[in-house]
């Protein structure tokens, strides 16, 4: 009688185990399938996506309220360790959804979660290159991703694969369509980031006001209500869902994931080139997995902001405030370019065409003459031509520094080196050592693949590097600008004019010598 007791007592505890397993697999996250994507992409490709698949589990720490400081609420913001600004998205109900078809409107409620406060830039994603752990953007999308100056326009020419590998990297994922949405528009159901206000060229990078991408930071005006930059314009953005335009009639009201599955994921925002009208942000949008475009980007949304340790030190910032609400439009800090100027004095010497190039530069700066095979110093910065050429004049920029040196948050000035406030343990970007002494990531400047240009990987999203004094401005510290022309020559004699050069007729000031007639100052009129 003894032993069935503990027979049946063992059955029942079994039983429970067997129930509880259950009841945590049902409770299992929720899985969203991506197609591997064994070929590199291509532009637009018509194809539908491999047969074969990985699967990308979300957390189910992806809503948890229970994050580390700094605290969850409305305003907070945090330094992350590619340089981006998180920005707290506290939980509660928010207004999803427009008139479209696809979009019906509805309340969803979200749980807490940090987001990137920009696009993912340039500059950001080439660490996740340099790693070796994402592919390089399509090159023919984005022209600028090698460009020392652009280092904060949003990253483009990349598939959805590629965003998900960078978030992954940074130990982040996509934002799924409901968290892009209410980062968007706050949680009154904005019809724009900044509010109801007619969209407009001081709102945001649209309709083709600039025409190509622009830095994250540049349109303060058309900030969301949890402060998010280009939530509307400059790029479309992908988001981790599978697109379905019956999906918010069936989708639930806390959390919603997307479809299980499908052809297309959805993209949301929208770019430089879209009209005004098309940037209300309850838009939808899709694309095949393996598309990518010059006008496409993503960001990405963070469930541990304090998983990376802080680096041993940073440098200093120079025209961003200290809480990292806006780059400063300070008279104070300027980027000094001399103007300067190529002019052409074509003339004739017996049936030989000539052109005089005179290279102005105010105040005088160094100058350098590339690809000018036939042009030969004639005095001071005039050079005479003997041929067709291309000619070009580079001028030398200067950084003028009126402000004090500041630290971002959780670093404190120590001479002109900012040092973390309070290490802490954690990883390190791949790539970046560990000091176990000390608590903290020892990050080494560098640049960008083939800048040719001084670059710190880790200034803050919308500030450049500049040596000297060695610090982040939020102006760009270019070392040159240069001014392109191509050498252009008279046509002298011939065809019939056996004489050479001769005066026009009707008669002017001739100089026979340049075959031009002359002004009253002496120089030629073309």
């Amino acid at each position: 009688m003894k032993y069935r007791f503990y027979i049946q007592f063992l059955l029942v505890v079994i039983l429970l185990g067997l129930l509880a397993a259950c009841a945590g697999e049902s409770l299992s996250p929720q899985a969203i399938v991506i197609p591997d994507v064994a070929e590199p992409a291509t532009l637009i490709s018509p194809t539908e996506a491999p047969a074969t698949e990985a699967i990308i589990e979300v957390l189910p720490t992806a809503f948890s309220t229970d994050l580390p400081d700094p605290s969850m609420e409305i305003g907070s913001k945090f330094l992350y360790a590619d340089g981006s600004v998180l920005v707290a998205v506290p939980a509660g109900d928010f207004i999803m959804g427009g008139s479209s078809n696809d979009n019906p409107e509805h309340t969803v409620f979200l749980g807490d979660y940090w987001i990137y406060r920009t696009p993912v830039t340039n500059r950001q994603y080439s660490l996740c290159v340099e790693a070796g752990l994402c592919e390089l953007p399509n090159m023919g999308d984005n022209l600028v991703y090698e460009d020392p100056l652009r280092v904060n326009d949003p990253v483009v020419g990349v598939d959805w694969e590629q965003g998900a590998a960078f978030c992954s990297f940074m130990n982040a994922r996509l934002p799924t369509e409901a968290e892009w949405e209410k980062a968007a528009r706050g949680p009154d159901g904005n019809t724009f980031p900044w509010g109801e206000d007619v969209a407009s060229c001081n709102l945001l990078n649209a309709a083709d006001c600039v025409g190509t991408t622009t830095d994250v930071t540049d349109y303060q005006q058309g900030m969301s209500y949890y402060e998010v930059f280009d939530m509307a314009g400059n790029v479309y953005e992908w988001v981790a869902d599978w697109y379905s335009p019956t999906y918010y009639g069936k989708s639930p009201a806390e959390n919603p994931f997307g479809p299980e599955a499908g052809d297309k994921r959805s993209i949301r925002s929208s770019s430089f080139s879209s009209a005004f009208y098309a940037t209300e942000v309850a838009r939808r949008f899709s694309a095949k997995p393996v598309d990518h475009r010059r006008d496409l980007g993503f960001r990405c949304v963070v469930n541990e902001p304090t998983h990376f340790a802080p680096y041993c030190e940073k440098v200093v910032v120079y025209g961003m405030d200290a809480n990292y609400l806006d780059p400063l439009s300070n008279p104070d800090i300027t980027n000094t370019c001399p103007s300067f100027s190529i002019s052409q004095a074509m003339y004739c010497e017996n049936k030989t065409p000539l052109t005089n190039v005179t290279f102005n530069v105010i105040p005088p700066s160094i100058l350098a003459m590339i690809n000018s095979g036939s042009c030969t110093l004639l005095s001071g910065s005039t050079y005479i031509c003997t041929a067709p050429d291309p000619i070009s004049i580079c001028a030398e920029c200067t950084q003028a520094i009126n402000v004090d040196p500041q630290c971002p948050p959780g670093y404190h000035l120590t001479g002109l080196k900012c040092i973390p406030d309070q290490p802490f343990p954690g990883e390190c970007i791949p790539g970046v050592n560990y000091d176990p002494e000390n608590m903290c990531c020892d990050a080494q400047p560098g640049g960008l693949p083939d800048s040719g240009n001084a670059i710190l990987k880790f200034c803050q999203t919308g500030t450049y590097y500049f040596n000297p004094p060695g610090g982040c401005f939020a102006i760009p510290g270019t070392g040159t600008v240069c001014k392109n022309d191509t050498v252009t020559l008279k046509t002298c004699g011939g065809g019939g004019d056996p004489g050479g050069c001769q005066p026009p007729p009707g008669g002017c000031t001739w100089d026979a010598n340049r075959c031009c007639c002359m002004d009253v100052t002496g120089a030629c009129i073309p």
